[in-house]
């Protein structure tokens, strides 16, 4: 019975109040040293003309944001098939033509998240959380063209990531990194902790995992975990994540600093700094081995915990 419920389905009704539900596909391309960023989604509580939204980060340009009409968005109860108007977006593809941007993209799922227990575990079933999060695709393999103000984009097998959230809004205080080896697709980082409000109380959760070697570190289940996050300079942040099995340090050297739009009370109206393309360094404890990973990765800090 649990084996049916899917996190990566459509989790949410056009006609919800105040709800979200977005998708954040992430290209990282050796050949262009950079990231790619799509962000698609829709916002109940937006106007019905800016009720579908995406929003595209290409490298060393400001991200832009297109809205459609609520008339112009479908999607899949059961599937991942999300229209906008005449753009299309799956797990397998994505077909965009829109505002001088042209996107064909086809998507190899290498490593998708077929477990309902996913990134939040058993979190899933507690009604109302102000924000779920679900990874669809933690290594997919991305090749075909994005095409933007006259430039052309190739990818040929680009390491991809795809993952998604819905609710009513961000939490007010997060962290959260994504980071990949570029030389290596098996290798690779999420980690996000979060204060969240409910019922009243407040709690202080993380999810996340690490990949490599054929192995993976699920730090959502270690036990009795503690975390330090500490800024090391105006320019770097360490963060060390404990526990009896493992240890974790990371260190950050931030990227460069876009700007995207995030929900608050089911509307697109929250500006969130974003740093991309930042060096990660990973070390690990583990099993009395010690290992060493130089990553490259994407990373939000709103507020402190």
């Amino acid at each position: 019975m649990l084996e049916k419920y899917k996190p990566n389905s459509i989790r949410g009704t056009f006609e919800r109040n105040k709800f979200f539900e977005g998708w954040f596909q992430k290209v990282y391309s050796k050949a262009h040293k950079a990231s790619f960023i799509l962000i698609y989604g829709y916002a109940t509580h937006n106007s019905d003309d800016e009720f579908g939204f995406l929003q595209i980060l290409i490298p060393n340009q400001t991200p832009e944001i297109v809205y459609f009409p609520k008339n112009e968005v479908t999607c899949d109860i059961e599937q991942h098939i999300f229209r906008m108007g005449k753009n299309l977006l799956t797990t397998e593809l994505i077909r965009i033509e829109t505002n001088g941007l042209s996107i064909d993209l086809n998507m190899n799922n290498t490593q998708p998240f077929r477990t309902f227990k996913n990134s939040m575990g058993y979190t899933y079933f507690i009604p109302n959380l102000p924000c779920y999060h679900s990874v669809l695709n933690s290594a997919q393999s991305v090749s075909g063209e994005i095409k933007h103000q006259g430039q052309c984009y190739t990818l040929d097998h680009e390491m991809g990531y795809l993952e998604k959230n819905w609710g009513t809004a961000f939490p007010e205080s997060y962290f959260w990194v994504h980071a990949v080896d570029p030389k290596n697709p098996a290798i690779s980082l999420l980690f996000s902790r979060a204060k969240i409000v409910w019922l009243g109380k407040t709690y202080i959760k993380h999810v996340g995992y690490l990949y490599f070697d054929g192995q993976q570190i699920e730090l959502r289940a270690l036990k009795n975990v503690t975390v330090s996050n500490s800024n090391i300079s105006p320019e770097n942040r360490s963060i060390q994540i404990r526990s009896a099995a493992a240890q974790l340090d990371l260190t950050l050297e931030y990227g460069r600093e876009v700007q995207f739009k995030g929900p608050k009370d089911g509307a697109l109206s929250r500006m969130i700094a974003h740093q991309t393309d930042a060096k990660v360094e990973v070390s690990l404890t583990y099993e009395n081995r010690r290992h060493q990973f130089q990553l490259v990765g994407n990373f939000e800090d709103i507020g402190s915990f």
